[in-house]
């Protein structure tokens, strides 16, 4: 029983590394379409992506690593989930200014 925890413990550990490295990769690309064309929606879109699929499964994997390794005590996960919630409302406001941005930018440009 002791090797099904084990195995569930490092897949959640590289389902959590793949998902930043997806996350920063697909704000790497968001940073690119902002560089390319200067909107400035595109700039909260890209900090929005970035923050929300990539800081955010870093905390989460950091603070896991962390605490499974006895670096920092258990009672200290409820603040790393509060910490990744957090990002990812930031995240989400973001990406949701930027899409705001856009929207009006599209209408004043009719």
């Amino acid at each position: 029983m002791v090797a099904l925890g084990s195995l569930v413990d490092v897949l959640t550990g590289a389902a959590a590394t793949g998902s930043a490295i997806i996350g920063l990769y697909i704000g790497a690309h968001a940073y690119r379409g902002l560089r390319r064309h200067g909107d400035p929606s595109m700039r909260y879109l890209s900090m929005g992506m970035i923050l929300l699929f990539g800081v955010t499964y870093l905390v989460a994997l950091l603070g896991q690593g962390l605490i499974a390794s006895h670096v920092v005590g258990i009672r200290y996960q409820g603040a790393f989930r509060l910490v990744v919630r957090l990002l990812q409302f930031a995240g989400l406001g973001l990406i949701a200014y930027s899409l705001r941005l856009a929207t009006d930018g599209g209408a004043l440009s009719r």
